[in-house]
């Protein structure tokens, strides 16, 4: 149940001790709650699909648990470092999350500190969820899901920054309404070789789990074509190989845009 407590009352609410979990200092606690506070923050709602000890969240990693935050200009979600994180604040995080940003992928960034990272809020379900929700008649419409989200995994790589976590697409990937978004750039970087679209497009069509899914609405491209196609953009991340890719996934010939709400 979806539960609004304001900053004030954090240190002495029963679900407070989530904000510096797992390992509880109240004096580290009191320091977050004054950070929030400088980044505008009133409130956090315990709500989400993901649960941390009975507890709803939005969001549970190694290194933080994310929230749903109120401040007076709307809803956001904010990262809090754990207390048993290696991590030393968010300074990195937002740098590669402004880079994602810079090449229209992934929720805004807001603000961030030592503690807290605050992003903007994506609302609707992750991929995987919204695609047990569809029928062969919306292959159309998957399809222009999933070429819009290889096209993000491509202007990501045109800027240099691999996500690193897209082989778990169905976790690092949600909907805004028709629009995949990329989510969770903890583990990026732009010191190593990009494979965003490599791994995207095996996520989608050679993953045996997700792939069986996806036969079932849309069908599979042709296997031997596709590792093909992949073999030739690893070499070369050119934008003809990208398009031979997209023509071996049949999302150039059969793209469909999805509507609008």
């Amino acid at each position: 149940m979806s539960e609004r407590v304001p900053l004030d009352l954090l240190l002495t609410h029963p679900r407070g001790y989530l904000i510096h979990w797992p390992r509880w200092d109240a004096g580290a606690a009191e320091a977050k709650i004054e950070e929030l506070k400088g980044m505008g923050v009133e409130a956090l709602v315990f709500e989400g699909p993901h649960i941390v000890e009975t507890i709803p969240v939005l969001g549970k990693g190694n290194t933080s648990i994310v929230f749903k935050a109120l401040r007076h200009d709307g809803a956001y979600a904010v990262k809090l470092r754990r207390s048993d994180a290696d991590r030393v604040g968010f300074a990195e995080e937002a740098r590669l999350l402004k880079a994602a940003n810079d090449a229209g992928i992934g929720p805004k960034l807001v603000a961030w500190g030592s503690e807290a990272l605050i992003m903007e809020l994506i609302e609707g379900p992750y991929l995987s969820d919204w695609i047990r929700g569809l029928s062969p008649a919306d292959a159309g419409v998957l399809r222009g899901v999933f070429r819009q989200l290889v096209d993000q995994a491509r202007r990501l790589d045109e800027a240099g920054l691999d996500h690193g976590e897209l082989v778990r697409l169905r976790r690092h990937t949600m909907m805004r309404g028709f629009e995949p978004v990329i989510i969770d750039f903890e583990s990026a970087s732009t010191g190593r070789r990009v494979a965003n679209v490599t791994t995207v497009i095996q996520s989608l069509f050679l993953n045996t789990k997700a792939s069986l899914v996806v036969e079932r609405l849309m069908g599979l491209p042709e296997r031997e074509r596709l590792l093909g196609a992949l073999r030739d953009y690893r070499r070369e991340m050119s934008a003809g190989n990208y398009r031979a890719l997209l023509i071996a996934t049949g999302l150039e010939k059969d793209f469909t845009p999805a509507p609008t709400l």
